[in-house]
């Protein structure tokens, strides 16, 4: 990876890590590809300790990237990181991935459907998320930023979860555990104004997929 602070500096600034978030976000170009650049900051000596014998937010947002796909979820591919670390002491990190063209976070999308697209967007979604608990895995922030929507071909509609950072697999998931995991889509859910069928469909197919495998999770 060329100089990474140099490639922020000179790409499309996403995300600058004010108020309070220790990250920086930018669309770059590397060989006239454009890739998503992400740099999670140093919080300080405390930061630098407490993360001695832990991967980097960085690390585990690449790790956690390749369970996605291991179990057919749609996230960009993890493609490079980098820890700077002093005697051990983790300082910044980063995470390179391609740049998704031509999506747009559910939060965005949602008011723009009708009836039958939200309820296609419930069905599909509530798949997604089962999958990932029938493997173990919680997303950790699963709000309607971190879902993005877009298509592979024109007509082919297609998720992306990102944000991986708070993402973490078990040897066993605790069904109070994935209940909390998709609380946080079900609160967004709820603030749109979207009534109990919207809840009890993707409840439903979140169910299915969790204890059958099935459902459709693209």
């Amino acid at each position: 990876m060329p100089d990474p602070d140099r490639l922020l500096e000179r790409g499309e600034c996403i995300s600058s890590g004010r108020e309070g978030n220790p990250r920086h976000l930018a669309k770059v170009a590397i060989n006239g590809r454009a890739y998503l650049l992400k740099r999670y900051d140093c919080q300080g000596a405390f930061y630098r300790i407490k993360n001695v014998f832990r991967a980097s937010r960085a690390l585990r947002s690449l790790r956690a990237g390749q369970w996605l796909h291991s179990v057919g979820v749609s996230t960009p591919e993890p493609l490079a990181c980098l820890e700077e670390r002093q005697a051990g002491l983790l300082g910044r990190s980063y995470l390179l991935c391609p740049f998704l063209e031509g999506v747009r976070p559910l939060l965005a999308v949602w008011p723009e459907l009708d009836a039958e697209g939200r309820w296609l967007y419930l069905r599909r979604l509530g798949g997604i998320m089962g999958r990932l608990h029938r493997a173990h895995i919680v997303h950790g922030d699963s709000n309607w930023r971190n879902i993005l929507v877009g298509e592979n071909r024109p007509g082919e509609l297609r998720f992306w979860l990102v944000d991986l950072d708070c993402t973490r697999r078990y040897p066993r998931l605790a069904p109070a555990r994935a209940e909390r995991d998709i609380g946080h889509f079900l609160r967004d859910l709820s603030r749109s104004g979207a009534g109990a069928e919207c809840m009890q469909l993707f409840r439903h197919h979140w169910r299915v997929a969790l204890t059958n495998n099935q459902g459709d999770i693209r």
